[in-house]
């Protein structure tokens, strides 16, 4: 038997891009990672379950998903990540031939980062395609913000920081708006 194949133009891919553009929304899911640590791809991932396919994870659920990519993110995202803010440094704000060419090197390590940010959303649908089925579907505005919260609360968020409408309402608003744009043109899962 063979694996599945990754697939990386998914329809949590396409989601997230539309969902990150939103206004606000950068800042908001920055924050969350700065603060609690929050991988921002498994935040879509439980927005997308929520508020496309209305599907309930359990902080059960939330925790699989997030040990089915944690080495990867550890290893290989955050570790480009902290090499393009380092390398921000000696680009930016340098001077003469060594900054211009260490900007350039930055811009492609930028690149590989959502490389690889891409190839960790493609393991966490092919993780989704295999649960799907077996998941609660209640509201999906209900759906998204059980989501969110199992995931904040994870990564130790408490009070009002954990609360979803709270700490990240441009962030929900653009997930349910992307969410109900996939289920009207039919491109979710």
């Amino acid at each position: 038997m063979t694996a599945a194949p990754i697939e990386m133009e998914s329809a949590l891919w396409r989601f997230s891009l539309a969902v990150y553009r939103g206004a606000g929304v950068q800042e908001e899911c920055l924050d969350v990672q700065e603060r609690h640590g929050v991988d921002v791809n498994l935040l879509m991932l439980c927005a997308y379950a929520g508020a496309v396919e209305g599907a309930e994870l359990s902080a059960t659920e939330v925790a699989d998903a997030l040990d089915a990519t944690l080495a990867w993110h550890a290893d290989v995202v955050r570790a480009l990540r902290q090499v393009r803010r380092t390398l921000k440094r000696w680009g930016a704000g340098g001077q003469g031939a060594l900054s211009q060419v260490t900007e350039a090197l930055r811009v492609k390590v930028k690149g590989a980062e959502l490389e690889a940010e891409q190839v960790e959303q493609a393991m966490m649908w092919r993780w989704l395609r295999l649960r799907a089925a077996r998941l609660p579907a209640p509201d999906r505005r209900a759906a998204l913000a059980g989501n969110v919260r199992a995931l904040l609360v994870r990564c130790g968020a408490e009070g009002a920081g954990a609360d979803p409408l709270q700490a990240l309402p441009r962030f929900c608003a653009a997930a349910l708006q992307a969410g109900a744009r996939d289920r009207s043109t039919g491109t979710g899962s």
